[in-house]
């Protein structure tokens, strides 16, 4: 089946009115081999759903959610097939359950434990192309499950290893994966080939094309992602795979923006990691000292977690962007370390090293931070 298959994955921008859907149903008309394509819901349609969810309860049953946000994907496969079939190209289209992604029974945040291919290859048989819901699953109890947000790319990926796929295609609304957020920084150059290391970290810190839960999925399985754009009639993109980078330099930078600083005593960590547990409150990360403990939190869940804290002091600095250098080579990590810190001098409120350079300012003079950092050492190569 290998070299008789093609995958296939659409975001939500590349499917969002008509004009688009039809589109995306022209390129996998294109394809010679028969085609597997994994969706995600149209546009704005998991924020809608979840917007009408909170008219009617402000805290729903998580299994409940899952059923309501789950119509998202199915509505994009639908209508796909539809396009497709008026086109001339013969498809089905199949929930994740009707698939065969068996997941486990974690509401909202699913994994995949197993994907039975049988009723894929069933339907390929006879069809052109097979169109699945991506970001959903079914458990051992029968209960639509989703896999949080950007879980359609993870969908897509365990799908290509479970039908032993050597490639998956991922489109989107950019032209691969760039130097920087090309929204952002408009001299952002496009890489050619990246790491399957180096775009785990760019998606850990702030970087929206893939989901860093599919990258390591890709990674263990040994497929090679191509990122390319559902606007665009070339096929040229990223290359996601295994590189031997001996090349000394920084690779891409990425901005998490929309973020605060809760400081507090090293000795109160274990209680407020049981408040940040207890809440569901996600991390960015975490900064450790002999006295003290920084998280980086999202902004809108200042408050939550505001009102939960009563047993020890502590302290928040809002409206911070952490600015995070990315390198294939570590080397270059404490070559370039000193020097960052010496181009944006007093403008730093933390910096810290790990697998990567973190830097953290004030979120008004983040964007103009990410700037900076890209000219000097992005494109003067």
């Amino acid at each position: 089946m290998k070299s008789e298959l093609t995958v296939m994955k659409f975001g939500g921008t590349s499917l969002e009115n008509k004009e688009r859907v039809f589109s995306v149903a022209e390129k996998i008309k294109k394809e010679k081999n028969k085609v597997v394509v994994i969706v995600s819901a149209q546009g704005d349609t998991t924020d809608n759903l979840l917007s009408l969810a909170n008219e009617m309860n402000d805290s729903p049953d998580l299994r409940e959610l899952d059923v309501l946000v789950s119509a998202g994907e199915q509505i994009s496969m639908a209508l796909l097939c539809m396009a497709l079939e008026k086109i001339g190209v013969n498809a089905i289209s199949l929930t994740g359950w009707q698939a065969g992604i068996q997941t486990c029974n974690c509401y909202g945040n699913a994994k995949i434990i197993n994907i039975f291919t049988d009723r894929i290859l069933k339907e390929l048989e006879s069809h052109d192309a097979v169109v699945i819901a991506g970001f959903q699953g079914i458990n051992k109890n029968e209960d639509i499950t989703t896999m949080g947000r950007g879980g359609s790319d993870t969908s897509a990926i365990a799908i290509s290893a479970a039908l032993n796929a050597k490639e998956c295609k991922i489109y989107t609304d950019v032209n691969g994966v760039f130097t920087a957020d090309p929204r952002i920084v408009s001299n952002a150059e496009l890489i050619n080939e990246i790491s399957y290391d180096d775009m785990i970290k760019m998606a850990d810190n702030g970087a929206k094309v893939l989901n860093k839960r599919s990258v390591r999925l890709a990674k263990k399985y040994g497929i090679e992602i191509s990122v390319l754009s559902s606007m665009s009639n070339d096929e040229i993109g990223t290359s996601v795979k295994e590189v031997d980078f001996s090349a000394n330099q920084i690779s891409s930078i990425a901005i998490t923006e929309n973020l605060f600083v809760l400081k507090i005593n090293s000795y109160d960590f274990d209680y407020i990691s049981e408040i940040i547990k207890n809440n569901k409150i996600s991390v960015f990360d975490t900064i450790f000292s002999e006295n003290e403990c920084v998280f980086f939190i999202n902004m809108d869940q200042v408050d939550i977690l505001s009102r939960n804290i009563k047993e020890c002091k502590f302290s928040i600095d809002p409206n911070v962007s952490k600015i995070t250098i990315i390198s294939n080579n570590q080397d270059s990590i404490f070559n370039n370390f000193c020097d960052i810190k010496s181009l944006l001098r007093e403008k730093i409120k933390y910096s810290y090293v790990d697998e990567c350079i973190s830097i953290v300012v004030d979120e008004s003079i983040g964007r103009e931070s990410l700037n900076l950092i890209h000219e000097k050492y992005l494109m003067e190569k």
